[in-house]
């Protein structure tokens, strides 16, 4: 019995985990920029799993997303834009 319970708390929290899959996300560039150190600061789009460098054409313009770090989007399997 016990070893069910246990095995079905660790299986909660990896479920719980994985759907928390965005990277951490800063309401202000300056937050992300004290956060990250600048010139790591990147804007991301959960909805394409794409993030955006400062001067890029929809940096920080898309309806859903945040600044964060580009090591924590690259982490969450994020990648860059392609274009401007």
């Amino acid at each position: 019995m016990l070893k069910k319970l246990i095995l079905t708390v660790g299986l909660v929290v990896v479920l719980v985990v994985a759907a928390q899959a965005d990277p951490k996300k800063f309401t202000t560039q300056d937050s992300a920029t004290n956060f990250c150190k600048a010139g790591n600061v990147v804007w991301y789009n959960p909805d394409s799993k794409i993030y955006f460098p400062p001067g890029s054409q929809y940096y920080g313009k898309t309806k859903n997303g945040g600044y964060t770090c580009k090591a924590f989007a690259d982490k969450e399997g994020y990648r860059a834009t392609k274009g401007n």
